[in-house]
């Protein structure tokens, strides 16, 4: 039988390339369509004998009279140096059946999966000082060694601050969703154009104190109970290298961060939000200065010029620009309501198993997805979904980077618990309603250690903590640190202190969840506020026929729809541009669909002072930001004051409404023209957050 896209090839002759560890074997090529002296190079341990035997089913790694070789994964002999000469060539992978994911109690050794790791990240090796650290912390020892600053010279004799006790969140928030929405029922008059407040903005000087909104103590908006966190300059009697307080924190540390933070951390992580369920032995911890900083290690191990991607359709943009500097492109994945695809036309299956390796190189090798309230459609992917993308991974060799800042924002049916009592409770077995009826990770089926799974506290305590977690097999753990102690070495101690002295003696485990359980009920009111007001706007009355002065025919024409999110910050709001009256007559004149979409966001921005993101900046390549997502815009409901959402939203729909009556001059000439300051001013705003970018 013969794989799609292969050739048959004959193996006649093998060479050993003296190399430094890994070794690479290669054999000469004999086939009709390929002249000889070409080779394809097989990865094998150095202490491996002749043949190298197979490391993985999906990769060439052995020789065989008769092997299935890619045309295009053939390399010239005298170019054997390649960097990366185990991903020369793939063979078709075999089928892996679709079978039972759920972990059975016994955990397995997670798979060997080091041919993903690139070049430099094979040759990185442990920190000799950063080895020197565990003899610090012997009884007595007199440190001689390590070059580390004086504690008692640290101008920091205290870190206090008062914190929020873990019940802020009022129980009943939810109930307050009973508010009627008032509602234009006819278009309105169209306002007298004025001068761009927003722009012009950029160009005065300072706001005032006056001017800037201060917080608001009305409903919906937490309450001020809290505790006093204190963190002394010296705790005696603690345990060495792991005493919370100035002396330890804020002196240099391990890559793998501070020990009593990240015992924390993975006791929840591995133990509650996880429920025990990861099926490898020994998952491990590593904490980040927050999920980007996270991501971009990732790249850093197993990044390298000519990879591809998997990405959604619609994707976080910083994702994008993290990986385009190591020349990865990105491979969009169609999505729908339930999240990225994994059947169908577009879907990961038909993207993997149609692969044009001519034009676009080697097959994807890793995936990026956040499928918690995806940025930015707010889709929640299923437990279902999940097993046949990670079935579709195991048997293509992919790597999956699973981004959840959103994960405890699940605003599915299932993910809240039935009966009266919803908030955690602490059994002697420490399993928490509220996070067992949360869709799993996909850590939580992870048969082979494939998952690299990111978490931040950016979004349960704030974002300019810095702080974050990647979840993972130990081989990956273990690359990712030595990445760690050349570049950040560990998180701020700043940040570790505060939030380790508030997670583990202010709150504790059981206050840890319950305050996550608060957040969520407190952004689902938000969100459910926005929603209904959008529901109210997204119809436009218009006329179709004026018999006479006294009769007219009316239709009500469908503006823009959207679908609530099942988790997450934010609603996808699809604006039907295309049937917008005016919408031919503005492309005959050389406009394009993108232009009209930045002319509405501008409208909007400039009149009516509210400000959506623009849906184009989450395409996942520039046919997509032209295309289908520039139909879009994203609309959070999480940075403003409670109060405000439903006024900001009412303030987009009556814009969409306006803009809905124009004609094609008045959309032309609607907003300022100056295109090089628009440019600037637009960056500026941006660079504010007030389109509510999630990090």
């Amino acid at each position: 039988m013969k794989a799609r896209g292969s050739a048959w090839a004959r193996c006649d002759r093998w060479y050993r390339r003296p190399t430094k560890e890994p070794v690479c074997w290669a054999a000469d090529i004999k086939q009709p369509c390929v002249a000889r002296g070409w080779a394809v190079l097989f990865y094998s341990p150095p202490s491996a004998s002749f043949p190298p035997p197979p490391l993985h089913p999906h990769r060439l790694q052995h020789p065989h009279p008769l092997l299935p070789i890619r045309p295009l994964a053939l390399a010239p002999i005298q170019e054997m140096a390649h960097p990366r000469p185990f991903a020369m060539a793939t063979a078709e992978p075999a089928d892996v059946p679709f079978g039972n994911l759920e972990s059975n109690g016994e955990h397995t050794k997670p798979s060997d999966l080091s041919h993903h790791f690139n070049r430099v990240t094979r040759e990185r090796t442990a920190s000799m000082i950063k080895g020197l650290y565990k003899y610090f912390q012997v009884p007595g020892m007199m440190n001689l060694a390590g070059g580390l600053p004086c504690p008692g010279y640290f101008p920091y004799d205290t870190l206090e601050s008062a914190v929020s006790t873990s019940g802020r969140f009022p129980p009943n928030i939810v109930e307050q969703l009973s508010k009627p929405v008032p509602v234009l029922t006819t278009p309105p008059p169209l306002p007298p154009k004025k001068p761009s407040y927003l722009f012009s903005f950029f160009k005065s000087s300072p706001a005032s104190p006056a001017a800037i909104p201060k917080p608001s103590k009305a409903s919906g908006t937490p309450g001020t109970s809290s505790s006093h966190l204190i963190v002394p300059k010296f705790k005696p009697g603690g345990p060495l290298g792991a005493s919370i307080d100035v002396a330890t924190t804020l002196q240099y540390g391990t890559a793998s961060g501070f020990a009593p933070l990240v015992e924390f951390v993975k006791d929840f992580s591995i133990n509650h939000l996880h429920g025990g369920r990861i099926p490898y032995e020994d998952p491990g911890i590593l904490l980040t200065c927050g999920s980007t900083d996270g991501l971009g290690k990732v790249m850093q191990m197993i990044a390298e010029r000519g990879d591809s991607m998997l990405v959604e359709e619609h994707t976080y943009p910083n994702a994008v620009q993290t990986a385009d500097p190591y020349g990865v492109r990105m491979a969009p994945v169609k999505m729908d309501a339930g999240g990225m695809l994994s059947e169908g036309k577009g879907g990961l299956r038909d993207v993997l198993e149609n692969w044009n390796h001519r034009k676009f190189g080697r097959r994807p090798r890793f995936l990026y997805t956040v499928t918690i309230g995806q940025n930015p459609t707010g889709t929640t992917l299923s437990h279902q979904r999940r097993k046949e993308i990670y079935c579709l991974c195991e048997r293509y060799d992919v790597i999956i980077i699973e981004d959840e800042p959103y994960w405890y924002l699940q605003f599915t049916e299932s993910s809240h618990p039935k009966g009266a009592q919803t908030l955690p409770t602490n059994s002697a077995k420490k399993r928490y309603p509220f996070l067992e009826a949360l869709t799993p990770s996909f850590v939580t089926i992870d048969t082979s250690g494939r998952v690299i799974r990111l978490d931040t506290f950016s979004k349960t305590i704030a974002p300019g903590c810095r702080l974050g977690w990647i979840t993972a097999q130990p081989a990956f753990i273990e690359r990712l640190t030595r990445i760690t102690e050349s570049s950040t070495q560990c998180p701020s101690g700043f940040g570790q202190a505060m939030v380790v002295q508030l997670l583990r003696n202010i709150w504790g485990m059981d206050g840890w969840v319950s305050w996550l359980e608060g957040l969520r009920a407190a952004y689902e009111v938000r969100m459910r506020r926005m929603c209904r007001v959008l529901d109210a706007y997204k119809e436009s009355t218009v006329v179709l026929e004026s018999k006479d002065e006294d009769s007219v025919i009316v239709d009500k024409v469908g503006m823009y729809s959207f679908d609530e999110p099942m988790g997450g910050m934010f609603v996808w709001v699809h604006i039907h541009i295309t049937s917008h009256p005016a919408y031919s007559a503005y492309l005959a004149r050389g406009h394009t669909k993108r232009a009209m979409m930045t002319q509405l966001w501008k409208y909007g921005a400039e009149q009516h002072i509210c400000l959506p993101c623009p849906g184009w900046i989450f395409g996942s390549n520039k046919g997509i930001q032209e295309d289908s997502s520039a139909e879009f815009f994203r609309l959070c409901f999480a940075a403003l004051e409670a109060e405000k959402i439903e006024e900001a939203t009412k303030r987009f729909g009556k814009g969409i409404r306006e803009f809905w009556g124009f004609s094609v001059d008045e959309i032309e000439n609607c907003c300022s023209s100056d295109t090089v300051l628009e440019d600037q001013e637009k960056e500026a705003v941006w660079g504010l957050g007030y389109g509510g970018f999630g990090c």
